[in-house]
């Protein structure tokens, strides 16, 4: 089945759960607007409808980050196919996703009866909706906890094998744009999940476990998907200060060449060349910001500029390397 059968496949499958859900939160009287009128009957209704829109996004975006991260890292690995191979990709990848899948449900089953216990929502003698409630909440959680887990994995998957420091450096952030876009997409993945939450909360108060999870899982997000972009922070500020510090080392080393030599500087064009060359490199590392579209528009500036500019780029791979 191509990629494109395999979306439709996925939307079919998506649009079927989601209707058949809402038509069973119906007919179990979840939307009579006799429930309404009490607090319990809202959060119901708020639930019902919930659940039903979420645990589809879920279902969708499960599959999406997995066609997703294999789209990235194999487009990562055709252009440097010495990092990793793709059979290897794929294998950890599946594995990955697998493990994700499975240790998921340990977690959903948890934070369901965690849930239900603390909010007093878990009784023998509950009506049919309570029950039916009961279990789509174990399949949300299921679904909520196995993306996380996936965002989470892809994360640090891309941490661990592709952004070293032996591939990050001040003129090669463009290497890294389809992991930049993997990481994009993981952030608006989280930002659409975050913000279905508040359905829960129509027309009732805010319970307080409600805050302290949604808490929880928005610092954990925010840190891990910041962490590749401070990644990629550190080891070019780290390259950056080693190169000004070796420019600086050679450019000592010129001036006591010259007193050696007892020759003014400007008697001798080689080295006057190379101090040139020098003091311009400085200049533009100097000017680097810590961003990579930054990064990537003064790559394009050095390529396309003349000779010179070449000259200080060779030079400071030297001084770098």
């Amino acid at each position: 089945m191509n990629i494109v059968a395999r979306q439709y496949s996925t939307i079919a499958t998506c649009a079927v759960t989601g209707i058949g859900i809402l038509a069973c939160a119906h007919y179990f009287g979840a939307f009579d607007l006799a429930r309404l009128d009490t607090p319990l009957g809202v959060r119901q209704r708020n639930a019902a409808l919930a659940f039903g829109l979420m645990i589809v996004f879920f279902i969708y975006i499960n599959r999406y980050l997995y066609q997703r991260a294999v789209k990235c890292f194999s487009e990562f690995l055709s252009k440097y196919p010495g990092e990793m191979k793709h059979q290897t990709m794929m294998l950890r990848l599946q594995n990955g996703f697998s493990k994700c899948r499975k240790f998921s449900w340990i977690g959903g089953g948890m934070v369901t009866v965690f849930y239900l216990l603390s909010e007093g929502l878990l009784s023998f003698d509950a009506e049919p909706l309570s029950w039916y409630l009961s279990v789509l909440g174990l399949i949300f959680w299921r679904y909520a906890i196995c993306t996380l887990f996936c965002l989470l994995f892809v994360t640090r998957f891309a941490l661990l094998h592709f952004l070293n420091e032996r591939l990050i450096d001040l003129f090669g952030i463009e290497k890294f744009k389809h992991l930049s876009d993997l990481v994009i997409s993981n952030a608006i993945v989280s930002a659409l999940s975050l913000s279905l939450i508040p359905i829960f909360w129509l027309g009732t108060n805010v319970p307080i476990i409600d805050k302290v999870i949604v808490s929880c899982v928005f610092v954990a997000l925010t840190y891990f998907l910041y962490l590749p972009v401070h990644k990629v922070q550190r080891c070019i500020a780290k390259k950056k200060s080693l190169a000004i510090l070796r420019i600086n080392d050679s450019i000592k080393a010129l001036f006591l060449l010259n007193e050696q030599h007892k020759r003014r500087l400007t008697d001798d064009p080689v080295r006057l060349r190379k101090l040139s060359s020098l003091i311009n490199s400085k200049q533009q590392i100097s000017c680097l910001l810590y961003t990579s579209h930054t990064a990537c528009r003064d790559l394009h500036v050095f390529a396309e500029k003349g000779t010179e500019r070449n000259v200080c780029l060779r030079l400071f791979n030297c001084f770098l390397y």
